[in-house]
């Protein structure tokens, strides 16, 4: 398959954003999902155009707010292609593009880590994923 050049990962909330203005770790921390196939998933978009951007600042919570209220990281597939290939990350690590059935999100994806890995690795791997975000998109 082949994928867009970046993908995009939604900032809920303004303290999402490290006093210095940039991603903090914890929003590519991985938690639990209902995968029956040994995966823990997080949503992302993946920037098949120029309509991505303000498709995904768009978007709303069911309670009619805001989804991403404190913007968007854009994270180039190239730096998710470096640290899948890490030693420390070697075979934990993936992504996939994921179009729900109803096709309300057509650009939706997930980066996908292995359930087993242990908390520590999997926060050190959030970091890496943190560190290698191109840019910010400040919301509309």
């Amino acid at each position: 398959m082949t994928y867009p050049s970046n993908c995009i990962k939604g900032i809920p909330n303004d303290n999402d954003l490290t006093k210095d203005g940039t991603v903090g770790t914890h929003v590519f921390y991985f938690k639990e999902t209902d995968r029956d196939d040994g995966w823990t998933e997080q949503s992302i978009n993946w920037e098949d155009n120029s309509d991505v951007i303000s498709f995904t600042l768009r978007q709303t919570r069911s309670d009619g707010r805001v989804h991403y209220a404190a913007g968007l990281a854009i994270l180039p597939k190239a730096q998710l292609d470096r640290i899948v290939k890490l030693p420390m990350v070697l075979n934990r690590l993936s992504y996939e593009r994921d179009e729900p059935p109803d096709n309300d999100n057509p650009y939706h994806g997930n980066i996908l880590l292995k359930a087993d890995t242990p908390n520590p690795t999997m926060k050190r791997i959030a970091g890496s994923l943190a560190l290698a975000v191109d840019r910010l998109i400040p919301p509309m």
